[in-house]
């Protein structure tokens, strides 16, 4: 597990990035809290801390934030730091990331390209 950590974060040059969904939804259930207790329980070599510019699409689960675009969903104003500093220590299995797929969406392409 350490030496996943330490790819993750070699890949942004040992800061981890944490993107905070600040769609509608999610600042309904305090995302901006989030995202000002991320700025102020990272130090700046550790974390680069972002507003989501766009919406993560789980808005039933949120307030979100992705951390190395791996998706964290119901996450609480008080316990983002420590939830956050729990993920990049020990991370999770990416199966919510940025810019990945539904399983629907994955069957439709691998049916489409079985029938070529």
């Amino acid at each position: 597990m350490q030496e996943m950590k330490r790819s993750n974060q070699a890949l942004h040059g040992g800061q981890a990035t944490i993107k905070v969904c600040l769609g509608e939804k999610c600042c309904q259930k305090g995302a901006q809290e989030i995202f000002t207790n991320l700025k102020e329980g990272f130090k700046p070599d550790e974390a680069v801390i972002l507003a989501g510019k766009e919406c993560f699409g789980y808005c039933a689960e949120g307030p979100c934030i992705a951390i190395n675009d791996n998706i964290v969903k119901n996450v609480r104003p008080f316990l983002a730091v420590e939830k956050a500093r729990t993920e990049l220590d020990d991370p999770s299995c990416k199966a919510d990331g940025l810019g990945t797929k539904s399983i629907d969406d994955i069957d439709a392409v691998l049916d489409s390209a079985t029938h070529l």
